[in-house]
């Protein structure tokens, strides 16, 4: 059977395997495999369905478990570091989108557009700098103009929770994916008006708390994020 057709029926008895005491460093691995092999379950773009959730969650969980403790980001900045890419997110934030609900931010934006493909989602760290970035990478018209997507934050690590992000927009951003795009035609598979801004900053409010992230596993490859009612997990790639 393929790795597709895997359900949670199937990958409960793998994920109750892996919690079995033998040592930190097998269970761990073993692990991290079966979650992986929950994600591989999961065909990207399709329906987030409350059994494939559940399969990751439970599985993330087994993991999570196995590390012991979870992460002091601090200690691990340098792992932190970089380009992570989206394998799974509870939001299904990869798939077909609504792009009135993509561009609602913009002024005249938020009532037309059609649907939009969302094929990838790269999310770029660098608590050093203060530095956040989701780049999300689209097509969208009839001739599904590539597009791209990107929403640039403050990033601070909690002084009170050493796994927790603190993520505060300030930009957000529809930019052409190909050298063939003006923005003319960008403006137009967006729906938006012919003189609307592309790029929207988001003023600074201190009544407007940062949102939070926390980490619940980090390794050289592999990170685990939640938050209320949601679950992801990326792997780095830069």
């Amino acid at each position: 059977m393929s790795l597709g057709k895997l359900n949670l029926t199937l990958l409960l008895p793998l994920i109750l395997l892996c919690a079995s005491p033998h040592s930190q460093a097998a269970s761990v691995e073993d692990a991290r495999v079966a979650l992986l092999e929950a994600i591989a379950a999961y065909t990207p773009g399709a329906p987030v369905t409350d059994e494939i959730t559940a399969s990751i969650d439970a599985a993330a969980t087994v993991l999570e478990e196995a590390a012991g403790q979870p992460p002091k980001l601090a200690e691990m900045k340098d792992i932190l570091t970089g380009q992570w890419a989206s394998l799974f997110s509870s939001q299904g934030i990869v798939g077909e989108i609504d792009m009135a609900f993509m561009t609602r931010a913009h002024p005249g934006g938020g009532v037309a557009g059609g649907k939009a493909l969302s094929h990838m989602v790269l999310q770029e760290l660098n608590p050093d700098q203060g530095f956040y970035r989701n780049l999300m990478v689209m097509s969208a018209g009839e001739d599904q103009t590539p597009l791209l997507h990107l929403a640039t934050a403050e990033l601070t690590l909690a002084q009170d929770q050493p796994n927790v992000l603190l993520v505060r927009f300030k930009r957000i951003e529809f930019v052409p994916a190909s050298a063939e795009v003006d923005l003319p035609k960008l403006r137009s598979v967006l729906g938006l008006p012919e003189d609307a801004h592309l790029a929207i900053d988001i003023p600074y409010d201190e009544k407007r708390p940062p949102s939070k992230s926390t980490v619940t596993y980090l390794d050289k490859e592999l990170r685990i994020n939640r938050g209320r009612n949601y679950i992801a997990v990326l792997r780095k790639v830069q």
